[in-house]
């Protein structure tokens, strides 16, 4: 059992049957987009720590450390073994140069924008970037643009409503941004 505050804002039945169901659906797309293949095992951490991270920004404006940093030895072990069966390398070390190309270019806008990005924001930028890179730098652009474009949306929704000083939390849209990019990758 984990520690009452674990993950701020899953603090209520609804709340967590609702990111239980979100992983659900990420983990179903994740099956059907690479089968019984070996990256398989990673993208379906990637849907379970997705689900997490999108709903405890929702919930409470914050990107859990506690699932976040262990992301980053997890997903790089897990792209290894997902190399290992076909042998060929580039996709590890491209995984790892797009983790850190996506993770400066999220720090570069927190940091002219603290206000607008985190660093929660930046640390999970890193994590989707070795996931997205690993298909390619294509991948890695779809899918950030993707994320751009539907916070966009959302805002211009929001301000729609009424609300003008909309702010949204970004980690939901940029785990819908990577999953739309991995399953448009081929």
């Amino acid at each position: 059992m984990t520690r009452a505050g674990a993950f701020p804002g899953l603090d209520r039945p609804g709340r967590i049957a609702g990111t239980a169901f979100a992983g659900m659906v990420i983990e179903a797309v994740v099956v059907w987009r690479f089968g019984w293949s070996p990256p398989l095992a990673a993208y379906s951490y990637l849907a379970l720590t997705g689900a997490v991270v999108s709903a405890t920004d929702l919930a409470a404006r914050r990107v859990p450390n506690r699932v976040v940093l262990p992301a980053y030895p997890i997903t790089a072990a897990l792209l290894v073994a997902a190399c290992l069966p076909t042998g060929p390398w580039w996709p590890l070390a491209r995984a790892g140069i797009a983790a850190a190309v996506l993770g400066g270019f999220y720090l570069a806008l927190g940091l002219a924008f603290p206000a607008g990005m985190g660093l929660g924001d930046v640390k999970w930028a890193g994590v989707l970037g070795a996931y997205l890179g690993w298909l390619g730098w294509s991948a890695m652009v779809d899918g950030t643009l993707i994320a751009f474009i539907a916070a966009a949306g959302a805002l211009v929704v929001a301000r729609a409503f009424g609300r003008r000083r909309a702010s949204l939390p970004m980690a939901p849209f940029m785990t819908l941004g990577a999953v739309a990019a991995v399953l448009a990758t081929k």
